[in-house]
């Protein structure tokens, strides 16, 4: 069944394509491999289906996480936060080993078996790259020691340090910038009121100075940046990302005597990392968010948002099969897409909005009476009534709808899911074109749910 998901879903050639591998395996003592993808066996080197399993110490040991990881507590964890993001180590076919971030999350048979699914990207040089900052960092903070007797070294390392430095003496308000930052953002700050004024300055982009301003005070008090990646303004004017690493050096008593800032450029690593995030989160044809993406965000704004009335809609275009038939593959793909555009554009912006098959759709509505579902409804069987294929504009398109309240009908995705698409099935039944909300008078409305299983 999972193989059938991943191939329905095109996975294998989108993870291909951003650089990763897909993993699925049995909650077994030897993580039995149920499918994986051929990225996943390049990466650490073996043919396709030439390894079994990840434990398989007769001929291969994949993982190489110390300590090992306890793959039944995780599998308890994954029951409560529906995916977990964690980094193994992989022992490649030439004993050299491999780091991945794998986004894990845990599937369920009927009959109770357990699969760990995973996508995973090489991050082998990232940890490389940390632990070279930590090291680099280290090396500061015993330099710092070691110059500690001597004001004038220390401002030598200082100014000969490629990347933009800030050090703020507590004690005498005293702020130093290093050549490099005065370079680059084309400012030196005054020394009264310090974070007063990095506030109402446009050195910080407006929409990261809350959290700016929060982290700075935090650090000051002993704790940790929580995300220490902010947008600064160039003397060019453009704002680029920047990671801000801030070490306080405390007396004795534990008292700050200086807060020093380095600050170093990831405005291009970020972005990248933004991109494919957008990918990875996203439907390639449509924009609108994946299967994975809609279920895990419709769960989250439940939990978030679990005293409101919200309402689960299930959209199937109707005989979309005989556009493709009459038209093309093409054309089809054409009415997908104007379709996906026009819905998106009925709701509100914080409503989810997902397309979780080929020719089906979800939509969460945070927060809105019945009244308004209706409402909703009846535009969007107007929007299918305005679609067509470019070249065919007599071609009649419709849709079915089927709706399911909140916490009324279900209180989790899966939940709200089943009675929407039995209303949806109803509304089939009276003919398409149509939508219906979903009530018990609808219960023994049955179509074969594991023939749907993988949209859940």
């Amino acid at each position: 069944m999972y193989k059938m998901a991943v191939d329905k879903l095109n996975l294998e050639s989108i993870v291909n394509y951003l650089g990763g591998g897909i993993l699925c395996c049995k909650n077994n003592s030897v993580l039995t491999i149920v499918y994986a993808s051929s990225s996943f066996y390049k990466m650490i080197g073996y043919e396709d289906g030439e390894i079994t399993a990840l434990f398989d110490y007769d001929q291969n040991l994949v993982l190489g996480n110390s300590p090992p990881i306890d793959w039944r507590r995780l599998a308890v964890s994954l029951k409560k936060s529906n995916f977990i993001e964690l980094e193994l180590k992989l022992i490649k076919k030439d004993g050299h080993h491999i780091w991945t971030n794998c986004h894990m999350r845990l599937m369920t048979e009927e009959d109770g078996t357990e699969y760990f699914c995973g996508i995973m990207s090489d991050i082998t040089l990232k940890r490389r790259l940390r632990k070279e900052q930590r090291e680099q960092l280290k090396a500061i903070k015993r330099t710092e020691r070691e110059l500690a007797a001597s004001e004038e070294r220390y401002r030598i390392i200082m100014e000969q340090a490629a990347d933009p430095i800030c050090d703020y003496n507590f004690k005498t308000q005293e702020l130093y910038c290093s050549p490099p930052f005065k370079e680059k953002f084309g400012i030196d700050v005054g020394v009264d009121g310090l974070l007063e004024q990095l506030y109402h300055s446009d050195l910080v982009y407006n929409d990261d100075k809350s959290h700016f301003m929060s982290d700075l005070y935090g650090i000051i008090d002993g704790t940790s940046a929580k995300n220490p990646e902010y947008r600064f303004k160039n003397t060019d004017g453009n704002y680029r990302w920047y990671r801000v690493r801030c070490t306080v050096i405390r007396d004795k008593k534990g008292e700050p005597l200086r807060m020093i800032a380095f600050i170093t450029d990831i405005d291009k690593q970020k972005k990248e990392n933004m991109c494919l995030k957008e990918k990875a989160e996203h439907d390639l044809l449509t924009g609108l968010y994946n299967r994975m993406t809609t279920i895990a965000l419709i769960d989250e704004a439940i939990i978030q948002n679990n005293n409101s009335n919200h309402a689960l809609l299930v959209i199937d275009i109707d005989n979309f099969k005989n556009v493709n038939d009459s038209h093309g593959h093409l054309a089809g793909d054409e009415v997908i897409i104007d379709i996906s555009s026009k819905i998106k554009n009925q709701f509100r912006e914080g409503d989810i909005i997902g397309r979780i098959g080929g020719d089906e759709f979800v939509v969460f509505l945070k927060d809105i009476p019945l009244l308004g579902v209706k409402k909703k409804c009846e535009i969007l069987q107007g929007v299918f009534h305005s679609a067509h294929p470019k070249d065919d504009q007599y071609y009649k398109v419709s849709g079915s709808i089927g709706v399911a309240v909140y916490p009324r009908d279900g209180k989790s995705y899966r939940e709200l899911f089943l009675k929407a698409d039995t209303a949806m099935y109803a509304a089939k039944g009276e003919g398409k074109d149509a939508y219906c909300i979903y009530s018990e008078e609808l219960r023994n409305v049955g179509h074969d749910i594991e023939k749907y299983d993988h949209r859940i």
